[in-house]
């Protein structure tokens, strides 16, 4: 007879000094759900996981309103680091798509997202917005993580600008950080790449990073911005992908590439 998977929890506080028989409380928002929304009971073993990919099976020991007291069953695992890491910097877009964007790039194992403000953006995030748009799209990431049962839980920058954007990216340059952009127009393929994607890998480069603009298209002043400061714009494909689902894609085609997926 096939088992019950353990429920999946996130855990804010770092697994880094936690060993096998100590005891936890789970409290917070991710609490209050295990115990009211999900009900966890007394003796039901759960899987946790912090923000470095730490993973460690629990049994929880008490269940209270707002919380859950819990019992480590094992060491936890040791943090996750697959190299290169994978960033997403996604622009704005309407109709959800942005977000729908990084919670697939979740599932498919992305490290870090950033979200950008582009000229073409229909979507602006401004005043209090920039707060919130972040802060949604950090729940949007720790619903996937936990959707998926992914090790670790990528990190959600603070919106930038395409003028923020292109700074940043000149400081990459020189920090061992391979910088794509996704662009309808590009006649190199990303698949075509693949040599010299895994050759880089190998030397050790530290992070691939993926722009994807809005559903408008790059804006051409931005998209030369972008590749004076060091980025490289590839073709993803023969089909023209929503903003929606072109990252994800791009992730999915790297992480095959470089042997994340290997």
């Amino acid at each position: 007879m096939p088992t019950t998977p353990p429920g999946f929890l996130i855990l804010d506080d770092a697994l880094a000094a936690a060993r096998e028989g100590e005891a936890l409380t789970l409290d917070g928002e991710e609490g209050r759900h295990a115990a009211k929304v999900a009900r966890l009971g007394v003796g039901e073993q759960i899987l946790l996981t912090d923000a470095p990919g730490r993973q460690v099976l629990a049994e929880v020991t008490a269940a209270r309103k707002e919380s859950l007291e819990l019992s480590l069953l094992a060491d936890p695992s040791p943090a996750v680091e697959r190299l290169p890491r994978l960033s997403l910097v996604q622009a704005l877009a309407t109709g959800g798509r942005d977000e729908q964007a990084i919670e697939s790039a979740t599932e498919l194992g992305v490290d870090r997202v950033v979200p950008w403000i582009a000229r073409r953006s229909v979507s602006i995030w401004r005043g209090e917005k920039l707060a919130k748009g972040r802060a949604r799209w950090a729940g949007t990431v720790r619903a996937a993580v936990k959707q998926c049962r992914r090790p670790g839980i990528p990190a959600v920058d603070a919106p930038v600008t395409g003028a923020q954007l292109t700074d940043a990216l000149g400081e990459l340059a020189a920090d061992r950080t391979l910088v794509l952009v996704l662009h309808e127009q590009e006649s190199v393929a990303l698949m075509s790449l693949g040599e010299q994607l895994r050759a880089a890998s190998a030397d050790g480069i530290e992070e691939i990073v993926v722009i994807v603009g809005p559903e408008g298209g790059i804006d051409p002043d931005e998209l030369d911005a972008l590749r004076a400061a060091g980025a490289r714009s590839v073709l993803l494909g023969p089909e023209v992908l929503r903003s929606s689902t072109a990252g994800p894609a791009a992730l999915a085609v790297l992480s095959s590439l470089v042997g994340r997926w290997g």
